[in-house]
């Protein structure tokens, strides 16, 4: 089996695709949703198989859009800036949608 599939099949088993059909296949989500779960709710083996099978770059952008400006996270995020991101929180700057939006605004008076 694909690590995708192991990683799939880890966040389905778990009920994390609750508002998805029961027949969702790996290949009917977004990559993007299945990195946020498992960074979310993966114990430290999915967490090592997916870093084994998605670029850092895009595990680090999926974490720092998803789940860092979110502060219902606020621990997982600590550990996982720690453990797999080797990084220390205060280093991070957390754009949240608001200041995304505020950015997009500027840009189109300039």
């Amino acid at each position: 089996m694909e690590n995708k599939e192991i990683l799939f099949k880890t966040a389905k088993d778990s009920n994390l695709f609750w508002s998805y059909s029961k027949d969702i296949t790996v290949a009917d989500i977004p990559e993007e949703l299945l990195i946020e779960k498992i960074l979310l709710y993966g114990d430290i083996k999915d967490l090592i198989l997916l870093f084994q099978t998605y670029p850092y770059d895009t595990i680090y952008k999926v974490w720092t859009e998803a789940l860092l400006p979110d502060k219902r996270y606020k621990p997982a995020n600590y550990f996982l800036a720690k453990f797999f991101f080797k990084t220390d929180m205060d280093n991070i700057k957390i754009e949240t949608k608001l200041d995304k939006l505020i950015n997009i605004i500027k840009a189109t008076q300039s």
